[in-house]
């Protein structure tokens, strides 16, 4: 008697057929037989070939040879006792291993073979070769489908909602940090300007997608000791004088202008040589009035023309310390700080494990591995488990602030987020401790574990006050966080 196998659903292989090895007259023979349960297909331990394996066949001969159940070989299979009976052993496994396999062995009507009612001598519908070779090709696609499932099953991290202490789940007003991880979407899976599409005031811009695909899994932990919040933007020195504030507006006014279908190419070159005498000119006219000096107004002229000169060949240089040196003068820089743009934000968590028992050292290794399995890179990114020539996205992650399940309004939202860095220290107090585990042999008797996330996008004004039909999709991939009670109000702190 076989082993009794596992339903097609619970396999870990995800299954699609099975095999059944029998020997007659001293010639081995291997049998498939379909797992296909699905409804209205009446396929269940249907007839799938049969194939001899050949023992002589070498190192280069063909090991195995399908069988055309219209030979004379293929006649004396399907007639022996020894196929029927092995075949009905199996059958009756698979048949009576659940209620799904049941309900598909009464739809194809091979219940009667399993219960013993009915055998499977002279059985009609055995593909021969040549129908074998055209379904061999659809049940290849099939298991190479079936298995690079199976394979991103393998290494994703589990869906499961983690805590830590054990206790935390039913503690009543206990303020907690509930954390969430997602599959990663690129921001842009369309480009950013579809094809044909004309780019106007009303869609210009960079448009984005969601950054979170399927949930792999929600960990809840205490509120770290060292909390805090940094918000910043860039601003710089900026510095332009005189000569290069004309220049600009001079250029941009005839670039604007060609732009604008007004001038052709050919004009705007014309009428940019010639803005730039008026400019020069005019600078000219300026600095003598000041100086009282046609000399150092020259000077001045000749400068700018020198380094604009110079830097077309590639030689950069300081042209304020000549004019300085020569007419003891210097040109305003007219410098200002100025804005340069957001900055995206960095946040830092820090926690400690001591697992008081068995079931609180299991919960540990899990959350440990969630965070550290999750932000790393996936070599296979496609359909195929071989395949390295592109490497995926890690998954990235939804932090908030929670206590009896509604967001803590006098601490900061945080954006999605992907995790940078994930620190653990075994030895947190300098000497190596554990005790005997029944699962993981031997445990930490306290562990702490760094974390650091960064936030994907930046953070906006508008992000506190923004319409639900102008929300960005960085605040919709928020979810419930931002929503009903959870909105941002008069009495919240926001970002």
């Amino acid at each position: 008697m076989s082993d009794k196998p596992q339903s097609p659903k619970s396999d870990f292989f995800n299954r699609t057929s099975f095999m059944v090895e029998y020997e007659i007259d001293g010639v081995r023979y291997r049998e498939f037989r379909s797992l296909d349960v699905t409804p209205g297909k009446g396929n269940f331990l249907a007839p799938l070939g049969i194939k001899r394996i050949n023992s002589d066949a070498g190192f280069t001969g063909d090991l195995y040879t399908e069988v055309d159940p219209e030979s004379e070989e293929g006649k004396k299979v399907l007639n022996s006792m020894i196929r029927n009976n092995k075949l009905k052993e199996v059958a009756a496994d698979w048949a009576f291993n659940d209620d799904e396999t049941f309900a598909a062995a009464m739809e194809s009507g091979y219940i009667d073979q399993a219960r013993g009612a009915a055998s499977f001598l002279n059985e009609e519908g055995v593909p021969t070769p040549e129908k074998n070779n055209e379904e061999k090709e659809e049940a290849l696609t099939e298991a190479e489908e079936a298995e690079a499932q199976r394979y991103k099953d393998s290494i994703q991290v589990k869906d499961e909602n983690l805590y830590y202490p054990n206790n935390l789940a039913s503690l009543k007003g206990e303020d907690y940090i509930f954390i969430e991880q997602f599959e990663y979407s690129p921001p842009q899976p369309e480009g950013t300007v579809k094809p044909g599409e004309v780019i106007t005031g009303k869609n210009s811009g960079v448009k984005r997608s969601t950054n979170i695909e399927d949930s792999r899994g929600t960990c809840r932990l205490p509120i770290p000791n060292k909390l805090g919040v940094s918000n910043g933007v860039s601003w710089g020195e900026a510095r332009a004088n005189a000569v290069e504030l004309a220049a600009f507006d001079a250029a941009a006014g005839s670039i604007g202008g060609a732009i604008g279908g007004t001038e052709n190419i050919g004009e705007l070159l014309q009428k940019g040589f010639g803005s730039g005498g008026k400019i020069l000119r005019g600078l000219r006219d300026d600095f003598q009035n000041t100086t009282g000096s046609q000399a150092n107004s020259a000077s001045i002229v000749s400068a700018a023309l020198a380094r604009s000169v110079l830097s077309s060949i590639g030689i950069n240089v300081d042209v304020d310390q000549f004019i300085t040196r020569q007419t003891g003068a210097a040109i305003n820089p007219n410098l200002e700080l100025l804005f340069g743009g957001p900055q995206l934000r960095t946040f830092s968590f820090n926690f400690n494990f001591a697992p008081e028992s068995p079931e609180e050292a299991v919960m540990v290794r899990k959350i440990q591995r969630w965070f550290r399995q999750g932000m790393l890179p996936t070599r296979s990114h496609g359909t195929s488990p071989s395949s390295t020539l592109f490497l995926g996205s890690p998954n990235v992650f939804r932090l908030q602030y929670k206590n009896r399940n509604r967001r803590i309004k006098g601490l900061n939202i945080i954006k999605i987020c992907a995790l940078t860095a994930c620190q653990i220290d075994f030895t947190p107090d300098g000497t190596y401790q554990s005790y005997d585990d029944q699962d993981g042999v031997s445990m930490p008797v306290r562990s702490t574990m760094g974390l650091t996330f960064n936030e994907l996008t930046p953070i906006f004004k508008d992000d506190y006050t923004s319409e639900d039909k102008y929300k960005d999709q960085s605040i919709v991939d928020l979810g419930n966080m931002l929503t009903g009670e959870n909105a941002i109000n008069e009495h919240d702190i926001g970002f």
